[in-house]
């Protein structure tokens, strides 16, 4: 049953997606599932240090939202978009990208090039995954990203009522966001596509965490139907301006909302910060997938980003893709030391915010 199945979701793929993006799809899947990471694999991947097959690109650090949890809310760094002639120039550095990830702490559809970056990349026939707040996500723009061929959305909706999530997403409307989901689904549903895949994304704090059961039948309501996912997480780190806001997910609150959208039939995720037992650094696949920053600076991965520490995480970058090639800064000693300190169980300094492994020391 399990072989009938993966030969029917290799059929789909084939069908929809054509060989090359099945391809990237399987080898995603394959290297990219930290659940089912094998240490053998996972050792083998610290000591060939392949040339990554997925980044994430930050494109803007503009922004029209306050979110009182985001760590863009009180930074003093310049509002910057990333050229599309940057952009490529990034993206052509990486000739066996399979996966891409355009979101970063910016909403990335005010930079005026960001569908051109998109069609760009699905050009290459390059997955590619986005979160958005769909403040922008009209249905003209919609329509757009369908065309594109866009692989998945994860829609960042925080909230089951109006009144919370205006509070934690200051300069949003809950009615317009919403309705912008609904529109969405429904150019889908007139064009009769299975992409994008749609995923809601919650991000938990004391303000929101009442409303978990009432945010999964939301979610059920705007579905309409459609296959969706709900991945919950919580607050990736705690600092000086947040720390009011950060809660940690308690067992019975998964337990049950867990119960609730089995009997809803939406499948939920929890975030892979959500364990309290969390697994050695040895255990890393986070650097396979670098993090570029709209001003050039690579960073390991995304999990020291919503930590509050902007000017250290530029300050212990591993280079700059503005100033030299990422083939250098790759094969440098810096980020052969950091490679192999991971694969020893040291923490690079890099790492002493991480959300995901265990980074205490003894």
């Amino acid at each position: 049953m399990l072989l009938y199945s993966k030969f029917k979701r290799l059929v789909f793929l084939l069908k929809n997606k054509g060989f090359k993006q099945t391809y990237n799809y399987i080898h995603f899947n394959i290297f990219w599932n930290r659940k089912r990471k094998h240490p053998t694999l996972i050792r083998l991947l610290n000591w060939l240090a392949p040339y990554p097959s997925y980044i994430e690109i930050k494109v803007t650090t503009k922004c029209n939202l306050k979110c009182i949890m985001c760590e863009h809310t009180y930074w003093n760094e310049p509002n910057r978009d990333m050229s599309f002639k940057e952009f490529k120039e990034i993206v052509d550095q990486f000739p066996k990208l399979k996966w891409i990830g355009l979101t970063g702490i910016g909403e990335s559809f005010i930079n005026k090039d960001f569908i051109k970056m998109l069609k760009c990349v699905k050009s290459k026939d390059i997955l590619v995954e986005l979160y958005d707040t769909f403040y922008y996500i009209n249905q003209k723009t919609a329509k757009e990203i369908i065309d594109i061929g866009v692989d998945k959305i994860f829609i960042s909706l925080d909230a089951a009522t109006k009144e919370t999530y205006e509070k934690i997403r200051i300069g949003s409307d809950f009615e317009e966001v919403t309705n912008n989901i609904r529109s969405l689904l429904k150019v889908k549903k007139e064009k009769r596509v299975y992409y994008p895949e749609i995923a809601f994304h919650y991000i938990m704090n004391k303000i929101n965490l009442h409303e978990i059961l009432q945010y999964i039948e939301l979610v059920n309501s705007l579905a309409q139907g459609e296959k969706v996912t709900i991945q919950f997480t919580r607050m990736l780190h705690e600092f000086r301006e947040t720390k009011d806001l950060f809660v940690e997910i308690p067992e019975k609150v998964i337990q049950t909302a867990n119960e609730k959208a089995e009997k809803l039939g939406i499948v939920l995720a929890w975030n892979e910060d959500v364990p309290h037992v969390k697994p050695s650094i040895t255990k890393c696949i986070e650097w396979t997938m670098p993090f570029i920053f709209v001003t050039g600076h690579v960073i390991p991965c995304c999990s020291g980003n919503e930590a509050g520490q902007r000017d250290f995480q530029k300050e212990t970058a591993l280079g700059n893709i503005f100033e030299e090639d990422f083939k250098k800064i790759w094969n440098s000693e810096k980020y052969i030391t950091f490679r192999r300190m991971l694969r020893e169980g040291e923490i690079p300094s890099q790492c002493k915010n991480c959300c995901l492994y265990n980074i205490k020391r003894g």
